[in-house]
């Protein structure tokens, strides 16, 4: 099992594991509890494991073992909670993320000075969840389709970098400390659709990023 593998799973069953005790901690509550919204906005920093991908590198002249391998970035994001049904309170909003990571090459590259390679993802969404659990905290699945641009250059030639539609998926969950503030944590993947090459840019092959982040939400 790679690196990316176990930190794949490990965040997945952190997650998990978080979003079983929000439902676990909302159905103990005394009293009649109060219904999630009418709204929330986040603001979370992100870990995305970019990993080496030889499609992505080779048709833009690099090496895939020279290119960074983990990505730091911001993600924010605003809900509104329209409709209860039962257990269910259903969601609309978007996020948007940024996230990037340069990579200098080192005394035991094959060329020491070799440039500075940047890999750099920034997505923009739309979503639609589905949330489990009352105002003070709920965990939630969510997904919906927006455009990302992921891209690999050297630092002072970055060129024009192409837009593709991408699939977005996850869940995560909120824990209100306060009236307004909460923790908030998201696991998610984009799906990339894939990119032939054109007159002046290379092709960009089908990939799935995932990204884990872990913040607060205001209400």
């Amino acid at each position: 099992m790679n690196r990316q593998t176990r930190l794949f799973v490990a965040s997945a069953g952190l997650v998990f594991g978080l979003m079983l005790a929000a439902s676990s901690q909302a159905s103990a509550q005394e009293g009649a509890p109060q219904p999630i919204g009418p709204f929330v906005v986040d603001l979370r920093g992100s870990i995305v494991p970019f990993g080496q991908n030889a499609a992505l590198a080779a048709p833009r002249g690099f090496s895939s073992s020279l290119t960074p391998t983990l990505g730091l970035g911001v993600e924010a994001g605003a809900h509104a909670y329209l409709y209860r049904w039962r257990v269910i309170t259903f969601g609309l909003g978007g996020s948007v993320h940024a996230s990037l990571r340069d990579r200098s090459a080192g005394e035991l590259d094959p060329d020491p000075n070799g440039p500075t390679l940047r890999k750099r993802f920034v997505a923009l969404s739309s979503q639609l969840s589905f949330n489990f659990g009352n105002r003070d905290g709920w965990s939630y699945i969510s997904g919906g389709l927006g455009t990302s641009r992921y891209s690999l250059f050297a630092l002072g030639h970055e060129g024009t970098q192409r837009r593709t539609s991408t699939i977005n998926y996850g869940g995560g969950a909120r824990w209100f400390t306060s009236d307004h503030l909460a923790l908030s944590l998201d696991l998610r993947f984009y799906a990339l659709t894939p990119l032939a090459a054109a007159a002046t840019e290379p092709s960009s092959p089908r990939m799935t990023l995932m990204v884990f982040s872990v913040g607060a939400s205001i209400k």
